[in-house]
């Protein structure tokens, strides 16, 4: 027995362990993810909201960068001539002696005397060898004078040897190609040492080159891809700057890549892992995870089975956190003020923590939860520069999550009817509204319609956390196979069915499980043990006895025959231990929680079957107690513990009925004192005191119990005669 309370059920390692892991799965959600895990933006989509620069930042632009060198190879591959091959000789000659044969047919038919000049132009208009030659420059070359077509003759070859002796590089197209070889034959006549000729030469001169020069090199592309790659790496890297709260992109715009790279250097969106994000964020998990293993290893606030319990409730507080990063992206930026963010239900976390822990530790989960769902919204990278409408709103929502946890798990803290959590969804739907209330009065600007939006995020953050907190309390118990208050309230319902037989089958010791239950509630009362669950164990502790209900001496009739008689010391105490097995087989046969299941062997802890023991002993010498002993454990926690001293002290005092109160008081002291003499009460963390206040609340129940009663005087005579007449007797109804 522990003079003081120290942690037993939570040791330090499992504290660590699960503030660590709380602390894991804290930092996975304060702490940005890299792309594209967060990357709710992709180019092409339209902006589903204003979004702003977070803060200051100045970076190369790989976009902008990229553009500036596609520009200047742009330039080099617009005019790829100085990178062509040499011009292609052949080419030229065959040109020029094409050119020649053309000229020199349409000379043979100027020289007929016998054609008109309408006939001339008509033979001309025939001539092969020359397809881009028009009607018009054919029409013209025949009405020139001699002098003119000699000199327009002469100007062509020399013109065309001169100008194919240059690159010409094939267009892309044959428009393109037509307009670059009239600008290059223009510009070649017009710049000529040789002055251009007047009209109409000029036009016949020009329009005949035009036809007959053609492409004749390529690009070499070795040249010039060296040339644009001299190009881009021309170009420095261009750099942007940005300021917080710049405008990055208009809702319903589209998002193009540089928009998408101002986005995640404005830290709107994430783009990777930062360390100092990282830092940050494990930082805060790490505090948060330090608090409740420190408090977990402190102030011991689970009951057993405690693994289970802390697994429900850490997998709680993180699946809420997840939920309300999950919504925060929805719900925000409020600027229509209709305060849905403050309907998550957060205050769930806590309420969980209070159905299935302390109601300090439920405190401290309402914190951490309502300050870390903040967080979690301020540093969400798919929120950053927007998420927040006005300065106040993250003290708000923090206020509001944090006093909802509260007030929710005050009212569901050891709740024994289901009625409470409605209870508590109105008391919370009532505290966020006050809260809301109070920010919008100290806010700016204000609203009478946002009181209507007011109540409503009120009404669904009171009904959600209500409604979750139950359904978790509910299923998820279940399936953790936790015991609810709720559970262990209908085991101490009457018209149970196990209690039903042992009302039925064992009526002397269904009533002195009764007297027990009644003992150990007051008791566990009296120093903020679990009562109920002390109730509930004292009620189911002996139903083993059901197996042979016979052989125990409060189901045996006054005067009636022992089946004891006969039977050895030790086969009766054999017996006499076998309840406790027979209990834990039917315990299980009939689904009793683990947390009622463990009064039945814990009890009687490891002491002697006494009365047949003792019997031995005076019988004969060198008897060894190990036949006579129960097997255990001994008492693991404090209602276990008020329990054995309830059925001892219960036994006791009513064996020696009439004792009077002095007897009484001193039959419980001894019960107190043997049990600490044997070491029965050494694994579980009652204290001195505690067990103090225990002693005072049994002598108090069992005095009232068991008091002195004044035997009643005879009927008198007058009494007899009207009963015999079939009178009522006096004060009868």
């Amino acid at each position: 027995m522990n003079q003081r309370r120290r942690p037993h059920f939570v040791s330090p390692t499992l504290a660590a362990l699960f503030g660590a892991l709380v602390a894991l799965a804290l930092l996975v959600l304060v702490v940005p993810l890299p792309a594209p895990l967060n990357q709710t933006l992709q180019v092409g989509d339209v902006a589903p909201r204003s979004l702003s620069a977070a803060h200051d930042a100045s970076f190369v632009s790989q976009v902008a960068t990229n553009a500036a060198r596609d520009e200047a190879a742009a330039k080099i591959a617009a005019d790829p001539s100085p990178y062509a091959h040499p011009a292609d000789t052949t080419v030229a000659a065959a040109q020029v002696s094409a050119a020649s044969q053309f000229l020199a047919q349409v000379a043979a038919i100027r020289g007929r005397e016998n054609l008109s000049l309408a006939q001339k132009q008509d033979q001309v208009n025939i001539l092969g060898g020359a397809p881009n030659v028009s009607a018009n420059t054919r029409a013209t070359l025949v009405s020139l004078s001699d002098s003119q077509f000699s000199d327009v003759r002469s100007r062509v070859v020399s013109d065309l040897d001169a100008i194919m002796r240059k690159p010409i590089l094939p267009a892309s197209d044959p428009q393109t190609q037509s307009a670059a070889t009239n600008s290059l034959v223009v510009a070649f006549v017009t710049d000529s040492a040789v002055a251009p000729p007047p009209q109409p030469q000029y036009s016949a001169l020009v329009t005949v080159l035009d036809a007959f020069v053609i492409p004749n090199t390529t690009v070499d592309q070795s040249k010039l891809e060296a040339a644009e790659q001299a190009a881009r790496k021309g170009v420095k890297p261009v750099t942007l700057s940005l300021t917080r709260g710049q405008s990055i992109v208009t809702q319903g715009d589209t998002v193009d890549a540089g928009v998408l790279e101002k986005l995640k250097a404005g830290g709107v969106i994430g783009g990777g892992y930062n360390f100092w994000d990282f830092a940050g964020g494990a930082v805060i998990a790490g505090l948060f995870g330090l608090a409740l293993a420190v408090y977990t290893w402190r102030f011991q606030p689970f009951a057993t089975p405690v693994h289970r319990r802390m697994l429900l409730i850490g997998l709680v507080l993180v699946a809420t956190l997840a939920v309300e990063r999950i919504l925060f992206p929805v719900l925000t930026p409020d600027s229509q003020q209709h305060y849905l963010a403050f309907g998550i239900p957060v205050a769930a976390a806590a309420m969980v923590a209070a159905a299935f822990a302390d109601l300090s530790f439920a405190a401290l989960v309402a914190t951490i939860g309502g300050l870390f769902a903040v967080i979690t919204g301020s540093t969400n990278p798919e929120l950053a520069g927007s998420s927040f409408t006005t300065s106040l709103q993250a003290l708000a929502l923090a206020t509001t999550y944090i006093t909802t946890g509260l007030a929710g798990a005050v009212v569901v803290a050891r709740a024994e009817r289901l009625g409470r959590y409605a209870v508590a969804a109105v008391v919370v739907a009532v505290v966020a509204a006050a809260a809301m209330v109070i920010f919008w009065l100290i806010g700016t600007p204000r609203s009478n319609v946002s009181l209507i939006w007011i109540a409503v995020a009120a009404g669904i953050n009171g009904v959600a956390s209500a409604a979750v907190a139950l359904t978790i309390f509910v299923l998820l118990a279940m399936a953790f196979g936790i015991t609810t208050r709720l559970q262990l309230l209908e085991l101490t319902q009457s018209d149970n069915p196990l209690l039903r037989r042992l009302q039925d089958e064992a009526p002397g010791t269904y009533h002195h499980s009764m007297m027990v239950g009644a003992l150990a509630e007051r008791g566990a009362d009296r120093i903020g043990a679990d009562s109920l669950l002390a109730r509930a164990g004292a009620y189911y502790h002996d139903i083993g006895k059901l197996a042979k209900p016979g052989f125990y001496v409060e189901n045996m009739l006054d005067g009636a025959t022992s089946p004891h008689d006969g039977l050895s010391n030790e086969a009766s105490a054999r017996i006499i231990r076998e309840h406790v097995t027979s209990g834990i087989d039917m315990a299980r046969r009939y689904h009793l929680p683990d947390a009622v299941r463990a009064f039945i062997p814990q009890h009687h802890g490891t002491r002697l079957v006494t009365y047949f023991y003792r019997k031995a002993v005076q019988a004969a010498d060198g008897i060894d107690p190990e036949p006579y002993r129960y097997t255990g454990p001994r008492p693991q926690t404090r209602e276990a513990a008020i329990v054995m001293l309830a059925d001892s002290c219960e036994a006791v005092v009513r064996a020696g009925q009439g004792q009077g109160q002095d007897k009484i008081e001193a039959s419980i002291d001894a019960v107190f004192a043997e049990r600490l003499a044997e070491g029965q009460l050494d694994e579980c963390d009652i204290t001195l005191r505690e067990l103090q206040d225990v002693a005072a609340s049994f002598k108090s129940t069992l005095r009232a119990v068991y008091h002195p009663r004044l035997p009643y005087p005879d009927p008198t005579p007058e009494e007899i005669a009207g009963l015999a007449r079939g009178d009522s007797l006096p004060g009868v109804r």
